[in-house]
């Protein structure tokens, strides 16, 4: 008995620290305490290739601040809206944290979705609920982002 506690008590602890919640479709790992056009904002992270693979799917409701995707190194990958039950925005940052692309992302639950592809590099992709109106020019501040961008895998 006491190691089914042990066990239970483990996992609710890795579930705190990496932002996941039981019972529910994976989470993002973490929010970060992030600023997008000066102002502050939360967003949760995906941060490790199982986390960007899931995203925001199987969710009825988009964060407020939405999900923001890191990458360790630029990017020029292409999302996809599978199993995604909202609409989202989705801007994609340079490493220097300022916009190079947003498109606006439709639900999709057949098998073959469209691809949403910034077409440029970028090392930060940030989705929102597509009914929100921030400009989404800068993503920062810079030192925070960078430190992000190094912790990813």
């Amino acid at each position: 008995m006491r190691s089914l506690v042990a066990i239970a008590v483990a996992a609710s602890a890795a579930l705190v620290l990496t932002g996941s919640s039981p019972g529910g479709p994976a989470q993002a790992e973490a929010i970060a305490f992030l600023r997008l056009d000066g102002v502050a904002f939360r967003p949760e992270l995906a941060m490790t290739p199982d986390s960007r693979g899931t995203g925001l799917m199987h969710r009825r409701k988009a964060p407020a601040d939405g999900m923001l995707f890191v990458f360790r190194n630029d990017t020029t990958g292409a999302f996809w809206m599978r199993n995604t039950l909202v609409p989202l925005r989705i801007v994609f940052f340079s490493s220097k944290g300022i916009r190079v692309r947003q498109l606006v992302m439709t639900p999709c639950r057949s098998e073959s979705c469209p691809l949403y592809s910034p077409g440029r590099r970028y090392r930060y992709a940030l989705e929102l609920r597509a009914s929100d109106k921030r400009p989404a020019a800068t993503l920062g501040p810079l030192a925070k982002i960078e430190q992000l961008s190094r912790r990813a895998s």
